[in-house]
């Protein structure tokens, strides 16, 4: 079942790069192409900054359940975890992570799924405070987008409900499913923990923040370097709705998805939706020069000094 999800979902992207490819104007496809190698490892110079922050806020994340991450793992973590998305491309990040953690450090799994559920929140978050602003904008506040960025923006107080009525209510009798409620009911417990921990919570928004405005410059620098004279607000709606994509992947590393969302969403507002492919095209073939390089020798690394029949062991108990 599993080998039939990981070919499926490598058909689905397969699909979508041919559907974009008849779709996109084929000269600007051209330009692509033959981008220079100037602006190629300017990219990779965007990538791998936003790689490190990505590695600082896990360091952050981590420490509130007492891991300490090295500089090593700060730096190779985030691109091995995106390579593992290429590998199992059903959240195939989320798998390497806590099975590594899991050996190194003993960290609980449900300990694991709170930092990553608590991760995508804060992405959710900073979708509905842009998505609102936009809205009250372009005067689309009392409209189904204005009312889905208030849901995203209410999401940490939504959260502290749920885990008050997680609390009230009891525990099945048959044990499979009182596990399933106690690792349900932990990880909404750590994930209300650490929107509660406002220090804490104000340290990651600045993260965010600055990966921000470095992903609206990475888009910005594509756009000039391709010669579409994309704005700054543009680049930053292009930003937040490629990270809300990778949210839910079901193609490796969200390939093709990424891009057929993006250019839809652009298309609302009267950009160039094959434009708005291109850059997000650039910007991952950029990655994949990272995963397929950098990521393949941290993925070395990592196996050649984790004990796998630990792991294995460790995973029965």
């Amino acid at each position: 079942m599993k080998n039939f999800k990981h070919i499926l979902s490598y058909v689905i992207s397969l699909l979508i790069l041919i559907i974009l490819f008849f779709w996109i104007d084929k000269d600007s496809l051209r330009l692509l192409l033959n981008t220079s190698i100037k602006s190629v490892l300017i990219s990779i110079l965007f990538a791998l900054i936003l790689y490190c922050s990505s590695g600082i806020e896990l360091y952050f994340v981590r420490k509130q359940f007492g891991v300490s991450l090295g500089l090593i793992d700060i730096f190779f973590l985030p691109i091995v975890g995106n390579l593992w998305s290429f590998i199992f491309p059903f959240q195939g990040n989320l798998l390497f992570t806590t099975l590594f953690f899991k050996q190194r450090y003993n960290m609980k799994i449900s300990d694991s799924f709170s930092i990553s559920i608590y991760l995508y929140l804060v992405i959710l978050f900073f979708a509905g405070l842009l998505g609102l602003i936009f809205a009250i904008i372009h005067k689309m506040f009392f409209s189904w987008f204005g009312l889905i960025a208030s849901i995203l923006l209410l999401n940490p107080f939504i959260v502290y409900l749920v885990n008050l009525l997680i609390k009230d209510l009891r525990y099945s009798r048959f044990l499979w499913v009182k596990k399933v409620q106690e690792f349900f009911a932990s990880i909404v417990d750590n994930a209300n923990q650490l929107w509660r921990n406002f220090g804490f919570t104000f340290i990651i928004l600045v993260i965010n923040v600055v990966r921000l405005l470095v992903n609206i410059l990475w888009f910005y620098w594509i756009s000039f370097s391709l010669g579409f004279g994309l704005t700054l607000f543009e680049a930053g709606l292009i930003s937040i709705v490629m990270s809300i994509s990778l949210i839910i992947k079901i193609t490796p590393n969200n390939l093709g998805v990424a891009q057929l969302v993006t250019g839809g969403f652009v298309s609302l507002i009267n950009a160039q939706p094959d434009n708005a492919v291109l850059i997000t095209l650039f910007a991952s073939a950029t990655t994949m020069l990272l995963i397929f390089s950098v990521g393949l020798y941290g993925n070395f690394y990592y196996f050649r000094t984790i004990d796998l029949r630990s792991l294995i062991k460790k995973s029965d108990q």
